[in-house]
């Protein structure tokens, strides 16, 4: 599994002549990475003196916070390997004979299973990086005042999986024959894009704010 190696092991293969880990791959390492620093300012606020001042319901936002990126963080590493798996099948498929009719349909319809799959997988990978800037946005809010830039980065990240992640959603979309589908996940891809460049926006410049002072 590509999240039992190395850092420098899974950069080595994404670099290779290999296609997978690909950008879906990536996408979600970026997401595990963003989500992470995220959770590393958690872990950096809760306890300290200035958090102790909080109202009982502020430290409980901030734990319930805490709960939901490590949840998303374990969700976006599986997704690391989720993501090549998929597209593994859709070579799989490409690669079964289409000799006689009955093999040709066999072939077909291996393929569109396939296409939906590694479609999909990205897709699942977008909507939970959306659930990831409600946290990101809470800890640049109340976080470690030393620490707050790095939730800033967080949310790049985040923003930026988003999009890889949009990518291969897209990228298998001409492969697909049900209309309805295409037409629905090129809707949702959108619609996701838009809202969270927002919420992007929105902690980097509410982190901006709050560190301006110190230049």
């Amino acid at each position: 599994m590509l999240i039992n190696d190395s850092l420098k092991e899974y950069i080595g293969k994404v670099a290779s002549a290999s296609p997978t880990p690909g950008g879906g791959s990536v996408s979600a390492a970026a997401a595990s990475l963003g989500i992470a620093l995220s959770t590393m300012v958690y872990n950096l606020t809760i306890g300290r003196k200035f958090y102790e001042e909080y109202t009982e319901d502020i430290k409980e936002e901030i734990q319930e916070g805490l709960n939901i990126c490590n949840r998303l963080l374990n969700e976006y590493i599986r997704l690391i390997d989720e993501d090549t798996a998929a597209y593994d099948e859709v070579m799989k498929a490409l690669k079964m004979p289409k000799t006689t009719e009955e093999e040709k349909k066999a072939r077909s319809e291996a393929l569109q299973k396939a296409y939906v799959n590694a479609m999909n997988v990205p897709l699942k990978l977008a909507r939970l990086c959306g659930e990831g800037f409600t946290p990101t946005m809470l800890i640049a809010e109340y976080g470690n005042p030393n620490a707050v830039s790095d939730a800033a980065v967080g949310a790049i990240l985040l923003y930026a999986a988003i999009e890889g992640a949009v990518l291969n959603v897209k990228v298998n979309l001409p492969y697909i024959k049900a209309q309805e589908i295409v037409e629905k996940a090129t809707k949702e891809c959108d619609e996701i894009l838009n809202k969270y460049k927002e919420s992007r926006d929105e902690v980097v410049n509410k982190v901006l704010s709050k560190i301006s002072g110190k230049w």
